[in-house]
């Protein structure tokens, strides 16, 4: 039995990839991340204006159980999560979480309120100040009637 040999076979050098095919690859997987990345930040925002919404259309239902109970529509926030001493206050009627919107801000209240409303709340949005856009818009209680 012959064993042959192999001597003369050229091997080919090209084991991995080169530095060029790495950095396009590189660069693919950055430009998808980036567009992942925004696409998951704008829907968390929307998420946020949804649940901040939500937590104004629980606040109106606390201000009225409050006004059933009291007689009157609640002055603050506040006035919904801690006793004021009256023996008509039947609360808390609403967590001390429910009364900061889903960017972890205060809302607003006020009474009388706006557009007939007997007290409105307002979130400020993102931005924390009146007015905006998109995100920044402010929440208002009489517009989700």
């Amino acid at each position: 039995m012959k064993i042959r040999k192999y001597k003369n076979i050229k091997r080919s050098r090209n084991f991995g990839f080169s530095l060029i095919e790495i950095l396009v690859v590189m660069t693919m997987m950055a430009v998808l991340m980036g567009i992942v990345a925004t696409k998951m930040s704008t829907n968390t925002q929307k998420g946020y204006v949804k649940a901040t919404r939500l937590m104004i259309k629980k606040l109106q239902m606390a201000g009225e159980s409050f006004n059933s109970d009291m007689g009157y529509y609640p002055k603050s926030l506040d006035a919904l999560v801690n006793d004021n001493g009256d023996p008509n206050w039947l609360g808390p009627y609403a967590g001390k979480k429910e009364i900061k919107d889903a960017w972890h801000n205060e809302f607003s209240i006020s009474t009388p309120g706006q557009d007939g409303e007997e007290f409105s709340i307002t979130s400020y949005g993102k931005d924390k100040s009146p007015g905006g856009s998109k995100f920044d818009k402010d929440i208002n209680s009489w517009e989700l009637n």
